[in-house]
């Protein structure tokens, strides 16, 4: 999982009343921070002067922090933020505590002033409470989850279905809003180098495989050919150093990758379906906040008498996502009934949904908190059945207003505030539900 790496530097001033409890609080928030699961590089001192502040900047500089979070224990001059700025320009953390006479909230009213008039990125908390922690923690894990993603890079296998110009995506866009690369990847190749694969190595691995599920409804040369789907995309995912893919399944490579998808989603590899990128994109965010295989779903059907919604597509999701393991059966797809799809019914818990579509002057995320419930092999896939926080109607309402595609991805955890300070980061309209 995602673990952000935090420069912490109280700030005070020598002549400010609480200027003695500086170090104390030096202690007290290096702690708080290490409890949150935070990977903190302290300053050596106490930054209070132009020399502090300097060498606080350049140890966060040399060890690469993705923010810095700044503790006032009394007012500060303003100076110092700056300078410690000019050796590493990343977002701040401003931190106040209560105190009439420190001066505390007052001088990170000021620093935000001055940080504000630089177009610099920080986030103001104040206190000690659960309030505070759950900001500083998804703030921090926002920040780091951009810097991880400027680095990332995406295989598209093959095209987008046709038919299907709602996955259409701006390559330009996505590179200059998100940061990851795209890297484009012919059917043909794919094909031919799954036919290239050891006849003898992708059986010994059909063989691992169906032994560590409930039963098996395809057929043996299927299961050896989408095995060696497999072995070829993780050959090409290592060639090309990609965090995840999008694969032109429908219709030519329909149940073929299925497997393959379910198999590298527990390996940390997400994989879309039907090319959508910007479905991989959202996987992506959601695999590093979660640390668990996220569901590539279709929004199939609504409840109205418990507000919940069921998604599920052809089977393509993770052994993990299983309620329970015996109950996976490696089958054919659906529809054209061949291939290797993994199907289950899945687990129950807090899940976020993801929706993310459009381009550079369009490109819109609804975010939503919500409670998978237990249900049933309703349709053959990796059905999810979804309570959501508000009425059905008023759901399907503000999706057909927005325009959000068919398309949702779920991860298991509740990680909706990380999105929204990550699409404010990149400046990219947010839909929350809750708001």
């Amino acid at each position: 999982m995602l673990r952000p790496k935090v420069g912490i530097a109280v700030v005070y001033h020598p002549y400010e009343e609480g200027a003695e409890d500086a170090p104390r609080l030096f202690s007290k928030t290096i702690h708080i921070l290490r409890s949150l699961g935070l990977d903190v590089v302290q300053a050596d001192d106490l930054v209070h002067d132009y020399r502090t502040a300097i060498k606080a900047g350049e140890k966060f500089r040399r060890e690469n922090v993705d923010l810095i979070c700044l503790p006032l224990a009394t007012w500060s001059s303003d100076y110092t933020v700056l300078d410690m700025l000019e050796q590493i320009d990343v977002p701040i953390i401003t931190w106040a505590f209560p105190g009439v006479n420190t001066g505390s909230l007052c001088g990170v009213q000021q620093i935000d002033c001055v940080l504000k008039e630089l177009n610099k990125e920080y986030k103001f908390v104040y206190g000690e409470n659960e309030r505070a922690y759950h900001e500083i923690l998804a703030y921090s894990r926002a920040i780091a989850l951009k810097r991880k993603l400027r680095n990332a890079r995406i295989g598209l296998i093959g095209y987008r279905i046709v038919g299907m110009t709602e996955v259409t995506f701006d390559e330009y866009a996505l590179k200059s809003f998100f940061g990851p690369r795209v890297i484009h990847i012919g059917i043909h190749e794919l094909k031919k180098r799954a036919e290239e694969e050891d006849d003898d190595e992708a059986k010994r691995l059909w063989d691992e495989i169906k032994e560590k599920v409930g039963r098996v409804t395809a057929n043996e040369s299927e299961g050896i050919y989408s095995t060696k789907i497999y072995l070829a995309l993780k050959r090409l995912i290592v060639e090309h150093d990609l965090s995840g893919i999008a694969t032109e399944c429908y219709p030519e490579l329909m149940g073929q990758v299925c497997l393959a998808h379910s198999l590298l989603s527990e390996e940390g590899i997400v994989a879309a379906c039907e090319g959508d990128v910007n479905s991989a994109l959202a996987m992506l965010m959601l695999y590093e906040l979660t640390g668990f295989p996220v569901h590539n779903t279709d929004l199939l059907a609504v409840y109205e008498e418990d507000n919940s919604v069921l998604f599920s597509h052809c089977g393509s999701g993770g052994f993990s996502l299983a309620e329970r393991r015996e109950d996976i059966n490696l089958g054919p797809v659906r529809l054209a009934r061949r291939g290797v799809c993994v199907l289950f019914p899945s687990k129950p818990g807090k899940v976020t949904l993801v929706n993310l579509v459009g381009r550079k002057d369009t490109y819109r995320m609804c975010v939503v908190s919500g409670e998978a419930m237990h249900t049933e092999m309703v349709f053959p896939g990796n059905p999810i059945r979804v309570k959501i926080p508000i009425k059905i109607d008023e759901f399907l309402e503000i999706i057909a207003r927005e325009g959000f595609g068919h398309h949702w991805m779920i991860g298991y955890g509740d990680v909706r505030t990380e999105l929204k300070y990550l699409a404010s980061l990149n400046g990219v309209r947010i839909i929350s539900i809750p708001a």
